[in-house]
């Protein structure tokens, strides 16, 4: 608009000078008209450069003659110099979503492998937006704000995941006492952890609003080896029940052998008419026959 604009202001001092210095009346005449229409519309495309208008929750990004100027603006209606120019910055939320089958597939402990579902919500800081936007070019379709996404902020999303995840090991969360593997709470574990890195990484560049995770999902190797392990936990289990059972079992043997004395050494004494307390003894004989004192 500006050079245009310009163009214009040259035709009409073009105009003004032909009017000035010409000398039949309508060739004059059509000069004047020349002037007229062409300082008007230079006036309107020089007003019409210096307006431009910032979409709500975008940051604008002043350049002069296509560099950044430093300067930025807020959303709405902006002024600026002629020769100047407004880029657009998206500072609104953003979603790093890789949810459902969409999940993030990492390599865990063991070299199993696992997906995690998990969503991030982050802004881009203001303040930075001159810095980032002049580091990033338009690519293909892609604007600058689009491959500052693309190849700073997700490629550091995805190595924070790669990275907290490494040590995970899904048979810690099998219950020792029955064998049963519940789905882990990524959020209480790894929720705070996440937002860590991705601040130490990005902290001065994006903010970090939310992170949720859902339960994740295991390639097949690692399902069959949480199976496998809940079933040894399992069959230890089950043998430690057979044994304490066993140990039951012998004991009641021994007690029911020494009642049986016991009770055989008192119907004998009843019988031959002595004291039951003799059988009350430590060691009861059944060798010995009760005899009769004389």
């Amino acid at each position: 608009m500006f050079v245009l604009g310009i163009i214009l202001g040259a035709v009409a001092l073009f105009a003004l000078v032909t009017a000035l210095v010409g000398k039949a009346d309508k060739f004059r005449r059509n000069a004047w008209l020349t002037f007229g229409g062409s300082l008007f519309l230079a006036f309107a495309f020089i007003v019409v450069s210096c307006i431009s208008v910032v979409p709500t929750r975008n940051v604008g990004i002043v350049t002069s003659w296509g560099k950044p100027t430093g300067r930025t603006t807020g959303a709405g209606l902006q002024w600026t110099a002629p020769w100047q120019d407004i880029d657009e910055w998206d500072a609104s939320g953003q979603t790093y979503a890789h949810l459902g089958e969409g999940c993030v597939w990492v390599t865990i402990a063991a070299q199993r492998r696992a997906c995690i579902p998990v969503q991030i919500e982050w802004s881009a800081k203001s303040e930075k937006a001159p810095e980032n936007w002049a580091a990033y070019r338009e690519v293909g379709d892609m604007t600058r704000f689009e491959v500052f996404v693309e190849r700073r902020v997700n490629p550091q999303i995805n190595g924070a995941m790669t990275s907290i995840f490494a040590a995970f090991d899904p048979l810690g969360s099998v219950d020792v006492t029955s064998g049963d593997a519940p789905a882990p709470d990524l959020n209480k574990t790894y929720k705070e952890t996440l937002t860590k890195a991705l601040t130490t990484a990005l902290g001065d560049e994006i903010v970090v609003k939310s992170v949720a995770f859902e339960s994740p999902r295991y390639d097949e190797p690692t399902t069959q080896a949480i199976a496998a392990y809940g079933q040894k936990i399992l069959e230890a289990r089950n043998l430690e029940i057979d044994k304490a059972n066993a140990k039951t079992r012998a004991e009641i043997t021994r007690t029911d052998a020494s009642v049986d004395q016991v009770a055989r050494c008192l119907q004998i004494a009843e019988k031959l008419g002595k004291e039951p307390g003799l059988c009350m003894g430590n060691s009861v004989s059944l060798t010995r026959p009760v005899t009769s004192d004389k």
